[in-house]
Parts: structure tokens; C-alpha cells; sequence
């Protein structure tokens, strides 16, 4: 009889082990999952940005030369609305999943091409009220602005296209190895 109580105590706490374990397990794939989701929607969007980097960066010298020749007159400044970051937006407080390096670089490149955006915003609405050195001091903050995100960026996309095709290995929670790279820091 006492071997029958502790054959069933022990296949018990077996199966209680067991269960856990897998619940570790489950957790740590479904967090995989998702991040590297994650990754492969961060390196879209941001990749999706290089190809406009050079007409940007052009536009903005000739506007440059053309205030700093003394032909203000010529150029044309339009209105424009603040573009969004839509994939960004939806899923910054998910970042987490992808590891600090990894939320390090990606804020710094977002920042940074947030505040591309708002100094161009500012000189396409308030041009008028603007001297010309000013005007061609904002739009040198563009393209600093612009260079830092690129930098960090180019990198940085290469490192979310290698950690969304990374494969799953289950890593326990105190272990202190990351099986998926990891971005390098800034």
C-alpha cells in the first residue's frame, strides 16, 4: 500500500513538473513568436524609408544653395502634415520583446527621424518668419537629423531582418544567454 501512495506522489509531482516546464516553455516560444513578428514590421517600415533618403537629402541641399545664393524667391515652400510612423505607433509598447539593444536603437532611429520631421514641419509653416540663415540652419538640422537615423538605421535593419528569421531555442528564465541576436549597441 505505501508503495502504491508514493508510486502516485511521485508520478504526481511528475506530471506537475512536467506540466510547468511546458508552461515555460509555451510562454518563452509565444514571446519568440511575437517578437520576431515584431522585428520583420520594424525592419519594413524602417527599410521602406531608404529609398526616399536621397531625394530628401537633395531636396533639402538645393533649397540650402538656393536661399544661400540669394534666390529665396525661387523656392517654394509647401505646407505639409507630419508623417506617422503607422507600424511604429502600434507597437511600441511591445518593443520589450526584442531586448534592450534592440529598443535602444530602434527609439534612437524613430527619435531621430521624428525630429527630421518637425524641423521640416517648422520651416514649411514658418518660413516666412524666418531669416534666411535660420532657414538654412533648420534645414542643416534635417539633414543631421536624417544622417544620425541612417547610421543607426542601416544596421539596425540588417539586425531585425537576422533576429525575425532567427530560430526558436528555449532558454531558462535564469539563464543569462540570449539564443536570438541581439543589436549592437549604439
Amino acid at each position: 500500500m505505501a508503495g502504491t501512495i508514493a508510486a502516485a506522489v511521485i508520478a504526481l509531482l511528475g506530471a506537475l513538473i512536467v506540466g510547468y516546464s511546458t508552461q515555460f516553455v509555451a510562454e518563452d516560444f509565444k514571446r519568440f513568436r511575437d517578437g520576431s513578428a515584431l522585428a520583420a514590421g520594424l525592419a519594413g517600415e524602417l527599410a521602406s524609408y531608404e529609398f526616399a533618403l536621397p531625394m530628401l537629402r537633395s531636396g533639402l541641399v538645393q533649397i540650402s544653395g538656393e536661399i544661400s545664393a540669394g534666390r529665396r524667391a525661387a523656392v517654394v515652400f509647401r505646407p505639409i502634415e507630419r508623417p506617422t510612423d503607422l507600424y511604429f505607433e502600434k507597437v511600441v509598447e511591445k518593443l520589450g520583446l526584442l531586448g534592450p539593444h534592440f529598443v535602444q536603437q530602434i527609439v534612437y532611429v524613430y527619435s531621430n527621424l521624428r525630429a527630421f520631421r518637425m524641423a521640416l514641419e517648422m520651416v514649411s509653416t514658418k518660413h516666412a518668419e524666418m531669416a534666411d540663415l535660420e532657414v538654412i540652419q533648420r534645414l542643416q538640422l534635417c539633414l543631421e537629423a536624417l544622417d544620425r537615423a541612417e547610421n543607426v538605421g542601416r544596421p539596425l535593419v540588417k539586425n531585425l531582418h537576422n533576429r525575425a528569421d532567427a530560430s526558436f531555442s528555449f532558454r531558462w528564465p535564469w539563464s543569462r544567454r540570449r539564443p536570438v541576436p541581439e543589436a549592437a549597441p549604439l
